[in-house]
């Protein structure tokens, strides 16, 4: 049996949720990373993951009409990136735009993926490189940018203004600005954690703001998710002590704010589960939407949650299937509906599902399974279209590579 099908077989009990983030915190990340190698986007038969351009990074947005997709992909030691955008909801793709090429230059992984924003004409992607010789390779970020609406791209000025590390990125562009946030432990505070940081572009990524603290101690190794909405821009992010999911806000003038406690669970966790959640906002029903995933021992398992005023309370956590539930993703349409996609552990592997409400979370469809029943599927997307939702992941056979699949609800 593969290491994976044990480690998917464990993950079925909530029990199995601490072995797999010890064995996470404990392994090194290129370990981790070989987990999960993936291979070009489409939908064809692998052979063995050292023949085939393995997606690694996955990032879509949808601004203005276009769909668009960042795809980190390996093969061997050589590295790419590129950027396709879609006309049509993702039915169909255009030809990739080669972004960068590297030798062993970055790291990838799924959970720690390249990030996109979009700004009117402008685009600016962001990822971590490798350095080689300083603890797990990780090395300060890169970024590139694009005038002209993906057809060529350039290096952007570095957002971050302290050359270490830098990881666990997400950003969102508006019609004003680009703004990022990740993790480093510059001034490090305590002990498996590092700090929120933040950073804005007004032009397109050509320069950025001075850094700025959102909060000093966070969990060190989970990803962010961030969404502009109105004037304000929100940031879900793991907390330390306790490892519970927060919100916070940073305005119009750049005040930040914790806003609150996304599921007050009050799981304290030494570790680092390499988990974050999902945000949405519903305007019709001025509702904030959530998902996060805990490792408590009596509530492990991810959940949906939502917020009637602004984020300052939550409604009572609401199990996503089963204990095995693990990394989310939530998007709302104009409607109200909401759709909340997970990965789940089986027999099998990881599987990914989808879930639906239209009465602002109170009731749902049963889960419906989008991947491959007896491959590994994992790290779910999902971005509202207006009309449409589509919904990314990365899913892997037994005998080779990973590719991007997708799933388009109408």
């Amino acid at each position: 049996m593969s290491k994976f099908k044990i480690i998917t077989g464990l993950l079925i009990s909530f029990v199995a949720v601490f072995i797999i983030w010890t064995l996470f915190v404990q392994s090194d990340l290129e370990h981790q990373a070989a987990q999960h190698q993936h291979s070009e986007h489409g939908h064809g038969e692998q052979q063995t993951q050292e023949n085939h351009n393995n997606v690694v990074s996955i990032d879509v947005k949808y601004a203005g009409g276009v769909v668009h997709a960042l795809i980190a992909k390996q093969k061997g030691t050589q590295q790419s990136i590129g950027y396709q955008s879609s006309l049509d909801h993702g039915q169909t793709w255009s030809n990739e735009v080669n972004i960068i090429n590297a030798d062993n230059a970055f790291k990838f992984k799924r959970g720690n993926d390249a990030r996109l924003a979009v700004s009117g004409n402008a685009l600016v992607a962001v990822w971590m490189t490798r350095v080689e010789g300083v603890p797990h390779n990780a090395g300060p970020m890169m970024a590139m940018r694009s005038d002209d609406k993906g057809l060529t791209w350039h290096k952007s000025a570095m957002p971050a203004d302290w050359n270490g590390p830098h990881g666990f990125f997400a950003m969102d562009g508006s019609d004003k600005a680009i703004n990022l946030v990740w993790l480093d432990s510059r001034g490090k505070v305590d002990k498996g954690s590092q700090g929120l940081r933040f950073s804005q572009s007004r032009d397109g990524g050509k320069t950025w703001s001075v850094n700025k603290t959102l909060d000093a101690k966070t969990c060190a190794c989970c990803w962010n998710t961030v969404k502009f909405h109105n004037d304000d821009f929100y940031v879900l992010y793991r907390d330390k002590k306790p490892s519970d999911m927060a919100l916070g806000k940073i305005d119009s003038d750049l005040n930040w704010q914790r806003v609150s406690t996304v599921g007050e669970f009050g799981w304290d966790f030494e570790g680092c589960p390499h988990v974050g959640g999902g945000l949405a906002f519903d305007s019709k029903n001025n509702l904030i939407h959530a998902t996060v995933t805990t490792g408590k021992s009596d509530q492990a398992g991810a959940y949906y949650l939502n917020s009637s005023n602004n984020g300052l309370s939550w409604s009572e956590p609401m199990l996503l299937g089963d204990n095995s539930s693990f990394h989310t993703d939530i998007a709302a349409n104009s409607n109200g509906d909401i759709t909340v996609v997970w990965d789940r552990a089986r027999e099998s592997g990881m599987q990914i599902v989808k879930a639906s409400s239209s009465d602002k979370g109170i009731t749902w469809t049963p889960a419906e399974l989008l991947s491959d029943a007896l491959s590994h599927a994992s790290h779910p997307i999902i971005i509202d279209m207006e009309t449409k939702q589509l919904i990314m992941w990365t899913e892997s056979k037994e005998n080779g590579a990973t590719v991007i699949k997708t799933s388009i609800i109408e």
